[in-house]
């Protein structure tokens, strides 16, 4: 390779995140080991081609015959260059000198493949995460503050298993950036005003004034949500008597209030006990119903600015310019939309919390509502406006199509938690466990939550026997591996945390190369703002302990015991600590 060539090159290899805000560092962050690994490969490369303005990017090859890490880098090269990859690639493992740890380096089709010491690798990756127990793949502390905003149910609905997917990716997503060091507020916007209140409002006053249910409150004000609407496509009469209840409400009538307010309790009194099931925490809940005047006013103040304007009656802001059509921020009669609050929040979430990047869990039918929301607060002039980001999901379907509670016939999360906990309790009591009852509550929210943290932008078609699969891709099959290694430790009478390695079993490196990885997982899940690469790693990771444990003798084993001990227990940290990651507890016993 000819250095004068080489010094005229400056590459740079960007990683960005789908909406092109923060780049990922040149190597991702795995343990110290793995790091510092990448880190002294990437100098000992730029040596080697004698060039420092570069970014190495680092992969992991298909197989372990293939090496460690890999990186691509000189078919980059080969563009600017004009030269052959295979031929820099033959140049740099030529003439690079390895670090420590590393053993050899191989061209292979314009690939750089580098492996590793395995004895070396394993007994300190293993030592690194049993030291940090706890906090091991927890990132360094950054500057930004940043709040997700999830759940958001609606008051006088009920809360179906479409709820249930927004509040475990939202909180899997909050304990993700937490994780990753962010100052991080969880959010819970709730819908207590609006149209589908007053309509509730309306069929409570008309057909069960005076009513108040023993128990299962929210449930009956969402049984009397979907009756109103029906009603309501059955007569003119009852329209008009709706649009009245639904003045009165925005004009705050004293009457309505009074039944708002109470019926408003039933719906946050049933949130909150579903919340407390889920073992999920907020750090501060907003209402749509304090937002709504503070939002009437800015749309007033974008007004006077000239940027908005009215058509027909109606506020907009017309953003054709930018290809999102115009976003019509107050109703022509002067009542409050969606976006009227949403502009109010958004405000108080930057100067109240003076947050850095704001974070919305909202479905995928609203892609395009925040497309304009964002725009229109970037011309508002907030900064941070180029920080917000919509994480979209997909809905969760059953095999007759999407749920609606328009119609009636949607699953609640309570009926569908009491199916799920009766088999579950079933399916425990086999194994002959003596706290059945706590464990299938932790095998039953275990179930329910990791289903709905599948791909977002894929639907999902519940079906909740496989979700309480004990041997598929399922949150019961990861705890039960978590379950089998504190089984196995327990056993154990004694082991010396100073071990040595006689000799490595494939299996046994394919677990150690995997525990590795965790932190990379949480930081890149961090960037990408996806739950699922955690998911899909510890259900990867489960997988690999079991291949493990069938084909590797710990109790009685005859070499390596030692460090077979303590890779069980490094393993058993790992599920622990991804498990708390999504919010599903890592039962001991199952």
């Amino acid at each position: 390779m000819e250095k004068r060539q080489l010094q005229k090159l400056s590459l740079i290899i960007k990683f960005l995140t789908k909406n092109d805000k923060r780049i990922l560092p040149c190597f991702a962050v795995g343990t110290i080991l793995l790091r510092n690994l990448k880190m002294e490969l990437e100098d000992s490369i730029k040596r080697a081609v004698n060039l420092d303005d570069i970014v190495i990017v680092f992969s992991r090859p298909p197989e372990f015959k293939f090496g460690d890490v890999a990186t691509p880098l000189c078919f980059e090269l080969g563009k600017k260059l004009k030269k052959p990859p295979v031929q820099i690639a033959n140049d740099v493992v030529k003439n690079i000198i390895l670090p420590e740890g590393v053993e050899k380096a191989e061209a292979a089709g314009g690939y750089i493949n580098f492996f590793f010491d395995k004895k070396y690798f394993s007994k300190k990756t293993v030592e690194e995460v049993i030291k940090k127990d706890a906090f091991y793949g927890k990132g360094e502390n950054k500057k930004e503050k940043v709040m997700v905003e999830y759940s958001q149910p609606n008051t006088h609905k009920s809360f179906h298993i479409g709820h249930l997917r927004n509040v475990c990716l939202g909180d899997a997503l909050a304990n993700i950036m937490e994780f990753s060091g962010y100052d991080t507020v969880r959010a819970n916007y709730i819908g207590d005003v609006g149209a589908h209140v007053a309509k509730c409002l309306w069929a409570y006053m008309k057909f069960y004034d005076g009513v108040i249910p023993e128990q299962n409150k929210g449930e009956f004000l969402g049984k009397v949500y979907s009756e109103a609407d029906k009603k309501l496509q059955e007569s003119e009469e009852y329209q008009e008597e709706y649009k009245v209840v639904l003045k009165n409400l925005y004009d705050e009538d004293k009457k309505i209030m009074e039944i708002w307010e109470m019926t408003r309790e039933w719906s946050l009194e049933e949130f909150n006990r579903i919340y407390m099931e889920l073992g999920i925490n907020f750090d501060v809940f907003l209402y749509e119903s304090e937002v709504k005047d503070e939002g009437i006013k800015i749309t007033r103040e974008l007004m006077d600015k000239g940027i908005a304007d009215v058509k027909d009656g109606a506020v907009l802001v017309d953003l054709k310019e930018f290809d999102l059509d115009e976003f019509v921020i107050l109703r022509s009669d002067g009542t409050a939309l969606y976006s009227t609050k949403d502009l109010a929040l958004a405000k108080r979430k930057f100067e109240d919390f003076r947050i850095d990047l704001s974070l919305y869990v909202v479905g995928s039918e609203q892609k395009f509502y925040f497309k304009q929301l964002f725009k229109t607060l970037e011309i508002m002039g907030f900064k941070q406006a180029k920080n917000c980001y919509h994480l979209s999901y997909e809905l969760v379907m059953l095999e007759e199509g999407k749920m609606s509670s328009r119609e009636g016939n949607v699953v609640l999360y309570s009926e569908l938690k009491d199916v799920v906990k009766k088999e579950a309790l079933n399916q425990v009591r086999e194994r002959n466990i003596s706290n059945a009852k706590d464990i299938s509550e932790i095998v039953t929210i275990g179930a329910l939550k990791y289903s709905m943290m599948k791909d977002n932008n894929k639907r999902i078609i519940f079906n909740w026997e496989k979700a309480l699969d004990f041997e598929g891709d399922t949150a019961p099959y990861i705890q039960y591996a978590h379950a089998r290694a504190t089984s196995i430790l327990k056993k154990i009478d004694d082991f010396s945390a100073e071990f040595e390695i006689d000799s490595l079993d494939d299996k046994e490196y394919k677990l150690v190369s995997m525990i590795s990885e965790f932190p990379e997982i949480v930081e890149k899940a961090s960037i990408d703002y996806r739950p699922d690469y955690v998911s899909n790693y510890v259900y990867g990771i489960a997988k690999c302990f079991n291949e493990f444990y069938h084909e590797c003798h710990v109790i009685n084993a005859e070499t390596n015991r030692d460090f077979r001990v303590s890779l069980v227990k490094a393993t058993k940290i790992v599920l622990r600590n991804a498990l708390a990651l999504l919010g599903i507890k890592a039962p001991e016993e199952m």
